[in-house]
């Protein structure tokens, strides 16, 4: 593949001068960034289903339009008025307040769709403009997952498992100001503080970001039961009360006591619920649960409490009987199964599978054995997506991470042949939504210079229209330089990406300061060959008050092969900080670098790189730690336990790794933040970290955000990133 190496405006000599145009504001790139600020997109685009038609909805002169868009020959009709949806919504639902915008919907055939509004699902026939209700949910409902073809909707309320059934509602229509009565089936009772059922678990690792799984025809339903009891309880304050109450949650610790998982099984043909016969421990981790197409098998991955091993189990969906092991996964540092097994359409006795066992991630072709049948994608990359299958079920789609891991570009495989074929050429960060057939996509990318383009395409990555191409959305803005490049790391066994936003009006001849935004764990990229290069609008912000704003991420970051990111297994910031001070050598080596003046600002793990940089180097002046990990015994198991091991596996490494044992080396300006209700990093950790600095005698700025949780949010996000910018404005 070839070197990427983007420079925007590079010559480092002084810019054009924009003196005439604005600086964003805070508020404007935290609140805009994702809206009037943002890229132009198309919206809500969709294909529907059998057919070369998609749709989109566009914007014309104060009101909204449902397009439809024939593939084959770009044909193009009006399906739908906003103002001819709103009255068909207003006659079934008379109660409905005033939208402004179509609701989210997807397509059932050409002439209906359904759409979701407060708890309920509807079906929108286009033909008669008649809206049904398909079904209703409990007000309060949570984790709601609707199953399209039994038309059946499970939910939770008050930690147990309900689903709303079709049964009741066969030939009703909604009528004005009518009420139906509506089936629902409470699947369990004993949910309660400790016990939750259909909710996700393992504190949302390995992929879990639900509860409940149908079978492909809605005729069963697997869901997780959590038990808790066993953990303990860990208080979270509520300031809004006089006097202050608290409200306790189960947290698990590294090294302490988990929770169980069981899953159960509600069998729809037989009008009966069964548990899966997982096994006689439960202090395991059961993740990518799957359906056979015949709905007949269910399949999980069972991971040990180590994570050094997988096992991929099938049990009978009929009686929750285990029947065999199809395949074991080991590595001596860890293994992490994060996708379900997907079935060949036309072959549903095979599937593919992801693994990194081969040093990146790729898709591996099995039967229902277990034997492996062989390899199907090759390459020093991570296929981050599997994308669909054509029609003959033979041709797969999937995302690469490419590029050292900067783009995201499409490609197909010959599952039966093995042929690669790259489907997108353009450099950046694409994404795509094929067809049911597989054979027209819509493809959408970015990079540092292309805000946004929407393409339509075929499946040979032939070009055939342009839907969007977005205009710069700050371009009345001063304009930032921007760099993405590489540098080695002080091992000099890698190379690493960084991202370089210059000031406006850059003159190399004229010293800067310079702010480093980080993050470093696990499970995120901050540079990438998108629009900004992946960074966040308020760097943007930063860059055009005066910073160079440099980014980097270091090994332990993912998308560069398993080997870049495992090498931080049990010693949590130690590689990731000579990779960040690799940046800070590069930096001092730039002659535009005042390098008496470095800045650093992360959040969570990047709270904790950045009191890591200012207490264990010395290279920085100032630095800003929102959410820090201090101290990894207090952080929850699943996520610390598997790049750190259990505390008394591994003492020296979570020794070294404490923040409390670095206290009196800190000498710059430092501003600890932290929210008072954070249940993820909880505030315990910031709080035994000023305890420290007080005992030691060292000076700190501390902030809370009374009842945020780990993330500020909404309005009071303008009011940090405020006041992260004015502490360096006023330090560096």
């Amino acid at each position: 593949m070839k070197f990427l190496k983007i420079l925007i405006l590079a010559t480092l000599l002084p810019f054009v001068s924009n003196a005439q145009l604005k600086k964003l504001t805070v508020e404007e790139a935290v609140l805009k960034q994702r809206t009037t600020l943002a890229p132009q997109k198309l919206i809500q685009p969709s294909w529907i289903p059998g057919t070369n038609f998609f749709t989109y909805i566009v914007k014309n002169n104060g009101s909204e339009f449902l397009l439809k868009e024939d593939a084959a020959t770009l044909k193009i009709d009006t399906v739908l008025s906003l103002d001819v949806f709103k009255e068909a919504l207003f006659t079934a639902k008379p109660d409905v307040p005033k939208v402004q915008h179509f609701l989210p919907f997807s397509w059932i055939d050409e002439h209906t769709m359904r759409i979701y509004f407060e708890l309920a699902y509807y079906k929108y026939n286009l033909q008669t403009n008649i809206i049904s209700l398909l079904l209703k949910v409990s007000k309060d409902a949570e984790d709601m997952d609707y199953e399209a073809v039994s038309n059946r909707c499970a939910f939770t309320l008050n930690n147990n498992l309900i689903v709303t059934d079709k049964e009741s509602l066969k030939g009703n229509e909604v009528k004005a100001n009518g009420n139906l009565s509506l089936k629902s089936e409470m699947l369990s009772t004993e949910g309660s503080y400790g016990i939750s059922n259909g909710k996700a678990v393992h504190r949302n690792e390995f992929g879990i970001n639900k509860g409940t799984f149908w079978s492909p025809k809605g005729n069963r339903l697997a869901y997780y039961k959590l038990y808790e009891g066993m953990v303990a309880d860990y208080p979270i304050l509520d300031f809004e009360q006089t006097p202050v109450t608290s409200k306790n949650i189960k947290y698990p610790m590294a090294g302490n006591a988990s929770h169980q998982v069981k899953i159960y099984v509600k069998d729809y043909i037989k009008d009966r619920q069964f548990e899966l016969q997982l096994g006689s421990t439960l202090d395991m981790y059961f993740t990518n649960i799957a359906w056979s197409p015949d709905e007949e098998y269910i399949y999980v991955a069972v991971v040990n409490r180590d994570q050094n091993e997988m096992k991929l189990n099938s049990y009978d969906a009929t009686t929750g009987t285990f029947l065999r092991t199809l395949f074991t996964e080991t590595n001596p540092k860890y293994v992490e199964p994060e996708k379900p097994m997907v079935f060949l359409p036309k072959m549903p006795s095979q599937f593919l599978w992801f693994s990194k066992r081969d040093g990146y991630n790729h898709l591996y072709l099995y039967d229902l054995k277990g034997k492996l049948i062989k390899q199907i994608t090759k390459g020093q990359f991570d296929v981050t997506e599997l994308l669909g299958f054509d029609k003959t079920g033979n041709l797969a789609y999937y995302i690469a991470a490419t590029e050292n891991g900067l783009e995201r570009q499409i490609f197909s495989v010959d599952i039966l042949t093995g042929k690669v074929v790259a489907i997108t050429h353009n450099s950046g960060v694409h994404t795509a939504i094929f067809n049911e057939d597989g054979n027209y996509f819509i493809d959408s990318y970015s990079n540092t210079s292309t805000p946004k383009k929407v393409t339509l395409m075929d499946n040979t990555g032939a070009e055939i229209s342009v839907l969007v191409n977005a205009q710069n959305p700050i371009a009345n803005y001063e304009e930032c330089g921007i760099r993405i490049l590489n540098i080695p790391s002080t091992d000099k066994k890698v190379k690493l990406n960084c991202r370089i936003w210059y000031p406006p009006q850059f003159d190399s001849t004229k010293k800067y300061p310079v702010l480093v935004y980080l993050y470093g764990g696990p499970h995120a990229q901050m540079v990438t060959n998108g629009w900004l290069g992946g960074g966040d609008m308020w760097l943007y912000y930063m860059a055009q008050h005066g910073f160079v704003v440099f980014t980097l991420d270091n090994r332990g970051s993912m998308n560069r092969g398993i080997e870049f990111e495992n090498i931080t297994f049990k010693n949590l910031g130690k590689i990731e900080r000579e990779d960040q001070l690799a940046g800070v050598e590069f930096l001092k080596h730039q002659t535009y670098v005042d390098s008496t003046r470095l800045g650093v600002f992360g959040w969570s793990f990047g709270g904790f790189m950045s009191i890591g940089m200012m207490t264990r180097t010395n290279a920085f002046k100032v630095g800003v730690a929102g959410g820090p990990v201090i101290d990894w015994k207090m952080y929850e198991i699943m996520y610390t336990e598997r790049y750190m091991d259990k505390p008394k596996d591994n003492k020296v490494g979570y020794d070294d790794a404490n923040l409390l044992n670095y206290v009196k080396n800190l000498k710059g300006k430092l501003l600890v933040i932290h929210g008072t209700s954070d249940d993820v990093v909880v505030w315990q950790h910031s709080i035994d970290y000023i305890k420290k600095c007080v005992e030691e005698g060292v000076q700190v700025d501390y902030f809370v955000y009374p009842g945020h949780k780990h993330n500020v949010l909404g309005k009071d996000r303008v009011h940090l990133m405020q006041k992260v910018a004015d502490y360096f404005k006023q330090n560096l």
